[in-house]
């Protein structure tokens, strides 16, 4: 794999993590789910993206330098960068700017070729190489993020400043008088273009690279053949605290074939009090009722229970047998018969989230089908049923990859016999 790949790779990475800062301090449409980047986030990002940084800028081109002193003509020629390395860093939320990275304390190395041709008879000449250490480099980068229309994250560098503090020049060859002659205007002349070239570099990564990268990324994701879930910005960025930077998403589930909005408003989501940790994620019950909403509608939730689906390791069996004790009429309409359930989904699932719990509901009906033995399928009972069902979620993290992950820790369900062709059971 290339260095450039592999920077790229990061950048992704990198810009992945920066699509969720954006804030909106008036909402026009509630979010199905909301994360905040606190400054330790920042910080992190700060650490994955300074190094690319370091990469982009180690790769400029600087133009050759032309020069007379003295009657005497001078030229810098074939000047690149050997090494580039940021001393220190920061990056910090600016409200109603945007986030402001800076480096200090950088130290650049350069090597260069030179020649000089005096403009007098006889005309001598000379050339040979130089090293160049610049040190107390500092740069500042001002950036906004925000949200095109398709809502991607989109990055833009809208001021940059860099200082160049000391440098040094080291000649090899030549005459030995050419230190004195020049050194001192090849240095001005040197500083200027180098922290050009520092600007122009950063912003350059920023505004062509990241913006490549975070239009790279998907804001529709394919959950199965069937639904697909949108997590496009819904707002334009502002940024009103200095703690944290918010994503407001559109978190909704959607038919792949047949996409419509679901009849849900997503609940105003609690202001955040805490900033602690890198990241926080508030989910609404908006999401799962449109998945919910969604799933209903494909038909994915109707589907046949049949005897081979039941594991081994389960003593009850789809069998008329299994029942005799349970259900003693159905054993005594349809004596060691095979079975099937066919259960159905009603209505859309619904789900309510709070701080510390999430409950669910989920209703359906469960026909209890019987194989006679001459081929034919006769309909024992209907059910109608009620899940109720309670569960924590969390996040984790595995090969940079974040989960959410969640825990049933309660569940019961209501049954009503709808209808019977065996009797009152």
């Amino acid at each position: 794999m290339t260095s450039s790949h592999t920077s790229t790779m990061a950048l992704s990475g990198c810009l992945a993590l920066l699509l969720m800062v954006q804030v909106s301090c008036i909402h026009a449409v509630s979010p199905g789910f909301r994360t905040e980047l606190t400054q330790k986030g920042l910080d992190y990002i700060r650490t994955v993206g300074l190094p690319i940084l370091e990469q982009e800028i180690s790769q400029i081109t600087i133009p050759d330098i032309h020069g007379d002193s003295d009657s005497t003509s001078y030229t810098l020629s074939a000047i690149h960068v050997t090494s580039f390395a940021i001393g220190s860093s920061s990056v910090a939320i600016v409200p109603g700017t945007g986030v402001i990275v800076s480096g200090q304390s950088a130290t650049l190395h350069l090597h260069a070729n030179w020649n000089y041709r005096m403009d007098w008879w006889p005309h001598i000449s000379d050339s040979g190489s130089c090293d160049i250490s610049v040190s107390g480099v500092s740069m500042t980068f001002e950036l906004t993020v925000g949200a095109d229309s398709k809502g991607h994250a989109t990055i833009a560098c809208d001021k940059c400043a860099s200082n160049i503090g000391g440098m040094s020049i080291d000649f090899h060859g030549g005459a030995s008088f050419l230190y004195n002659l020049f050194s001192s205007e090849i240095a001005n002349s040197l500083k200027g273009t180098v922290a050009n070239q520092v600007c122009s570099a950063g912003s350059s990564a920023i505004n062509t690279q990241g913006n490549a990268a975070l239009e790279s990324l998907p804001v529709v994701v394919a959950i199965d053949s069937n639904t697909e879930i949108d997590y496009a910005l819904i707002t334009a960025p502002i940024y009103s605290n200095v703690n944290f930077l918010e994503t407001l998403h559109k978190g909704e589930f959607y038919l792949t074939k047949q996409p419509v909005e679901a009849p849900y408003v997503p609940a105003s989501l609690p202001a955040a009090t805490q900033f602690d940790r890198m990241m926080y994620i508030w989910l609404t019950a908006y999401m799962a009722d449109t998945a919910g909403f969604v799933y209903e509608k494909s038909g994915i939730l109707h589907y046949t229970i049949t005897p081979s689906m039941i594991p081994s390791s389960i003593p009850i069996k789809l069998n008329t047998e299994s029942f005799k004790d349970i259900i003693p009429a159905l054993y005594a309409a349809f004596p060691n018969m095979p079975m099937s359930l066919e259960v159905n989904n009603t209505a859309p699932m619904t789900l309510n989230i709070t701080e510390t719990l999430i409950t669910g509901l989920i209703p359906g009906t469960v026909r209890a089908l019987v194989q006679q033995p001459n081929g034919t399928v006769a309909e024992a009972f209907m059910l109608n049923g009620l899940i109720h069902a309670n569960a924590t979620a969390w996040t984790h993290s595995n090969n940079s990859k974040v989960y959410i992950s969640a825990r049933a820790t309660y569940m019961y369900t209501d049954l009503e016999l709808l209808s019977s062709n065996i009797g009152k059971f």
